[in-house]
């Protein structure tokens, strides 16, 4: 029996300060916004995550930061989904890509890791690549040696002002989803620089 009134909202990155405002941690970013803008505290530690719980509309939200390092999230990702279980077409998760923009968002239903090592770890894990991703423009290093080094770095001051508009939308893109449909949230906010 699954529950189909919860949501599992997964934001990817990298646990400790080291880590904090880098390019591979926007997921974290991302949700950090989210339990701003709708009020609630994402500060309990359980499911080797950081968790927090929104209901809205007959709906409950679970919001988590694994704390795993990224190439584990699955593994903090399968506690929470068979603890509360949530089919893998209800959850949504968040993290970086190399291969948009910074500014560019793009929502999609299902598919493949992209070589992405977190959602790979999450796919595995599950046993299902049908959840929903939102994927947020990082940009790419010229060389692709580079890329290791880049993807742990911190945005410009400029690039940090395009990050936070995303982030000033993370309350209606997941509202936009899960209230709305995922062909409405790519409508609405694919494609665009934001």
């Amino acid at each position: 029996m699954t529950n189909s009134n919860i949501t599992l909202l997964v934001g990817l990155g990298n646990p400790g300060e080291k880590y904090a405002s880098t390019r591979h941690n926007i997921g974290f970013s991302f949700i950090d916004s989210f339990s701003i803008q709708t009020g609630f505290n994402l500060g309990e530690s359980k499911f080797d995550s950081f968790f927090g719980t929104i209901s809205k509309k007959n709906e409950k939200i679970i919001a988590i930061k694994p704390q795993t390092y990224m190439n584990n999230s699955g593994d903090s990702v399968k506690l929470v989904k068979d603890f509360y279980k949530i089919p893998p077409e209800q959850i949504i998760v968040v993290y970086d890509d190399l291969d948009l923009q910074v500014g560019q968002i793009r929502i999609k239903g299902d598919g493949s890791s992209g070589g992405h090592n977190g959602i790979s770890s999450i796919i595995e894990k599950i046993g299902s690549d049908k959840f929903t991703r939102i994927r947020i423009g990082i940009g790419k290093p010229e060389e692709k040696s580079m890329t290791n080094k880049y993807v742990l770095s911190k945005f410009t001051k400029n690039e940090s002002k395009i990050v936070n508009n995303i982030n000033s939308l993370a309350e209606k893109i997941i509202y936009s989803i899960v209230f709305e449909s995922i062909s409405f949230a790519m409508n609405t906010f694919n494609s665009k620089i934001q």
